[in-house]
């Protein structure tokens, strides 16, 4: 795949839980009108589908079962079996066992698969910890944000919040460190800086200071 071949641009941006990539992604999707594809969410809802399988059924065997379907249109929204789940599965302990579960080869190659098909024509801002790295190596523009781990889980314990799950601050940030260490230490697509990447260090920077460095890459970068 060569980049600048589409009319429409893949855009990737990798990086740690908390940095600010899925209301960066959103913001830039819209702005250009693309599809705002969350990648994170799709292993979530792998997770939560696991959490909820037959006990006796093995990994291999459940994913041969699996009836998950992803909607992209507008917010991300997930169904398992026809009944959306998009709520469900940003529960902590989903996205503790996302994080496990993206350690089997199985489970990347069915979502890694399945993301390269959503985006193969361009016209998106993919989002997770190996969409630049793995899922799209010649993506047209690779971002990697970055920010200090405690500005980092202030933020997410500020979006649990605001979705109503009730957990404290020391919690989310043993949780998300954890999540860090899981991601960075497996043997299968870990979470790097892909080569050719853009890091931002969102550290005490306001959304919008953010989404101006990204748009204006963008702009340079894509030939907008």
């Amino acid at each position: 795949m060569k980049k600048h071949t589409r009319k429409r641009l893949i855009i990737t941006i990798d990086g740690p839980s908390g940095a600010g990539k899925s209301t960066l992604a959103r913001m830039l999707s819209k702005t250009l009108g693309y599809a705002y594809i969350d990648t994170g969410a799709m292993y979530r809802g792998i997770a939560y589908a696991f959490k909820n399988k037959r006990r006796d059924m093995g990994v291999d065997e459940f994913l041969e079962h699996l009836s998950i379907r992803f909607d992209f249109t507008d917010n991300t929204r997930v169904f398992l079996e026809d009944r959306e789940i998009s709520d469900e599965i940003r529960a902590p302990e989903v996205s503790l066992l996302a994080s496990s579960l993206s350690q089997k080869r199985s489970v990347r190659q069915y979502l890694t698969k399945t993301q390269r098909e959503i985006g193969k024509d361009g016209g998106i801002v993919m989002e997770g910890r190996d969409t630049g790295s793995i899922v799209f190596p010649d993506a047209d523009i690779k971002f990697y944000l970055d920010a200090d781990p405690e500005d980092r889980a202030r933020r997410r314990h500020l979006e649990f919040r605001s979705k109503g799950i009730d957990t404290g601050l020391a919690e989310v940030k043993k949780d998300m460190l954890q999540r860090d260490k899981n991601d960075s230490e497996r043997s299968i697509a870990p979470l790097v800086i892909p080569e050719g990447a853009v890091y931002v260090d969102t550290t005490g920077i306001d959304i919008r200071g953010v989404f101006d460095i990204l748009l204006k890459h963008v702009k340079e970068k894509g030939r907008l």
